[in-house]
């Protein structure tokens, strides 16, 4: 899919194809395993570090898809090509995955193209920003929404690799849409508007998309959910091998995949759960360093603003950069590229202090122009330890620009950010609670202007507007 920035230079070895000579030829044979169990050891633990830091998009949308679609009875036909509608914005008990916006209402299918192609009717959006988000097996991603589609297809026919195009047999009014894997996660997202019953609204739109395949049919994929695969090396590999067996993988990432058949990982390998004991503990070991790792970086997503924040790089465009995208995941799944959703995220204030209400600490976030978005922008709360939204009085979650039902959009001239409401608020400030503990924001602008995508623009600093005291909460 054409995106809307320029394609940097891709940094790296030069490539040249090995078919053109008669020098380089594939083994038939099995890599060598070490003899020694302190050897074995080590080498399974680099390979199972390097399998997590790959497949964490894979396997996490992999479990997701099993919540959502696996059967109740061994046999049964799996739930997928069917939407799923959230009939709100995300809460605080919203656990489909961490970091949720709350300025959208959520819908979700799986679709499964490998018994032929999905076709999506769609209704008139009109101005209201909405986006289908098609995420292949890792996590890249493609749109179809008004940035991409500015006339609004009102069919789509989602065409999986290696499948005829029946375009022949479908009416000039359907855009053929092909996808890199057989299974997609699509993603939808409608925004609410500021008027109460605006959700009503946003509901029949909802219920207008129409999806249309293959019929479920039984399915033997295993079944491993969101808590096994964050917790358990053998569950993430068995769920990753299941992800391989289904989706391939990305030609230019062969070489790299293939090294995890020592693990069990790939087609014609024996169970994960077959291991021998050394290879399974070795594979433990880097399970557990991976996973450490990915959470001690979630702050390094991206690149540091002279103003404290954050700029997400290069969501839903991840190339060969496995860290960044398994780090992304780990984050928060669904993440949309920065065409469509531009972000900043910020752990501390503008002195580098992490952000926290304990003590009475309070912030300002002062705008003296709006975020440059031609849709809207909003600055959302998450806790620290788990991205999940805090559980906020009165359910005020987010701060942003609102949308009226005659369209006219108005724009908070200051943040607060504590956990008490401040007294003295205007017209233009709003509050956004705070918990008495460690806190992130993230700011989004959703299709944000050139100015944001190419940073000329930044967000405004986060300043600490009074020292903490002993009697705060």
């Amino acid at each position: 899919m054409t995106r809307g920035r320029e394609a940097a230079t891709v940094s790296g070895p030069t490539p040249y194809d090995p078919a053109r000579t008669d020098q380089y030829q594939e083994s038939t044979s099995d890599d060598v395993r070490p003899v020694a169990a302190d050897e074995a050891l080590t080498l399974a633990s680099v390979l199972a570090q390097q399998a997590v830091l790959y497949g964490v998009p894979a396997v996490y949308q992999y479990a997701s898809m099993c919540a959502q679609c696996a059967p109740d009875a061994d046999g049964a036909p799996w739930s997928v090509n069917t939407l799923v509608h959230e009939r709100s914005t995300a809460r605080s008990d919203f656990r489909q995955f961490r970091v949720p916006n709350v300025d959208t209402v959520y819908s979700n299918a799986w679709l499964d193209l490998t018994d032929g192609p999905v076709t999506i009717e769609l209704p008139d959006f009109g101005g209201r920003y909405y986006t289908l988000e098609f995420l292949d097996a890792h996590s890249n991603v493609s749109n179809v929404s008004a940035r991409t589609h500015p006339d609004g297809p009102r069919r789509i026919m989602v065409i999986a690799p290696g499948q005829d195009d029946p375009g022949t047999a479908r009416s000039s009014d359907v855009v053929s849409f092909p996808v890199s894997t057989p299974l997609m996660w699509l993603l939808m997202r409608i925004q609410v508007h500021g008027a109460p019953d605006d959700i009503d609204t946003v509901r029949t739109l909802q219920d207008s998309v129409v999806l249309t395949g293959p019929p479920p049919r039984s399915r033997s994929w295993p079944v491993l959910l969101r808590e096994e695969v964050e917790s358990s090396a053998a569950a993430f590999l068995t769920a990753l091998d299941a992800v391989v067996a289904v989706n391939g993988v990305p030609v230019q990432d062969v070489s790299h995949v293939h090294q995890f058949r020592q693990l069990n990982v790939g087609p014609g390998t024996p169970k994960v759960g077959d291991l021998d004991e050394v290879v399974s503990r070795g594979a433990d070991l880097g399970f557990t360093r991976a996973m450490s790792l990915l959470d001690t970086s979630r702050s390094r997503l991206g690149r540091r603003t002279a103003s404290g924040w954050t700029r997400v790089l290069d969501k839903g465009a991840h190339g060969h950069n496995f860290v960044a995208r398994a780090v992304m995941n780990f984050v928060g799944l669904g993440a949309n590229v920065v065409e469509e959703n531009c972000s900043y995220n910020t752990y501390v204030d503008s002195d580098g202090n992490a952000l926290t209400a304990l003590g009475g600490r309070t912030y300002e976030i002062t705008f003296s122009e709006p975020p440059p978005a031609e849709a809207f922008w909003s600055v959302t709360l998450y806790e620290a330890d788990t991205g999940w939204l805090y559980d906020a009085p009165g359910d005020v979650f987010s701060v942003g620009s609102t949308t009226s039902p005659d369209g006219v959009v108005s724009n908070p001239s200051r943040i607060m950010v504590g956990y008490t409401r401040p007294d003295d608020l205007d017209l233009l400030e709003f509050w956004l609670p705070a918990p008495p503990r460690p806190f992130f924001l993230v700011l989004r602008m959703y299709r944000p202007h050139e100015d944001a995508v190419t940073e000329r623009w930044s967000p405004p600093p986060v300043e600490s507007s009074r020292v903490p005291s002993p009697t705060g909460p």
